[in-house]
């Protein structure tokens, strides 16, 4: 049984030091990536709204790692605005060329996903301020 838990303990050590690399090489890709998108701004000539927007999911994506390095967890709101932010540049990238029908499905997502975020956003909110009334309730009681 020792032999098995020191096992158990060398494994979790090797995957928390694996993840963290690869946490790191999310991170330097994602800087990465965004100096090609500024190198490609002088080839446009122009800064575009698409080129923006795809900074800003690499920017959402770098935060997540960071907020994974923090927090030793990743809240599920951050690849929903990661979707969101996507969905917007799938919706820029296509311009005019959209199909209203098409429009109507990517904007349905955007608001699906979003309302997703308020629930969850409000869900933990609820849920945290319940537990500590419950906790100031119990005490109170116990003060008694």
């Amino acid at each position: 049984m020792r032999i098995e838990a020191q096992i158990d303990q060398l494994l979790s050590t090797l995957f928390r030091y694996v993840e963290k690399t690869v946490l790191v090489l999310v991170g330097a890709l994602s800087l990465l990536a965004i100096g090609q998108v500024l190198l490609k701004i002088p080839v446009h000539g122009e800064i575009r709204l698409e080129d923006v927007l795809l900074i800003f999911i690499f920017i959402e994506i770098m935060a997540m790692a960071n907020v994974y390095f923090v927090r030793h967890a990743v809240p599920f709101t951050y690849p929903m605005f990661i979707a969101v932010t996507a969905l917007s540049r799938l919706v820029v990238l296509q311009g005019k060329d959209i199909s209203p029908l098409n429009l109507i499905y990517e904007g349905t997502g955007i608001l699906l996903i979003s309302l997703s975020i308020l629930i969850i956003r409000f869900s933990h909110r609820y849920s945290h301020e319940a537990e500590e009334s419950h906790n100031r309730s119990e005490l109170k009681h116990d003060d008694d």
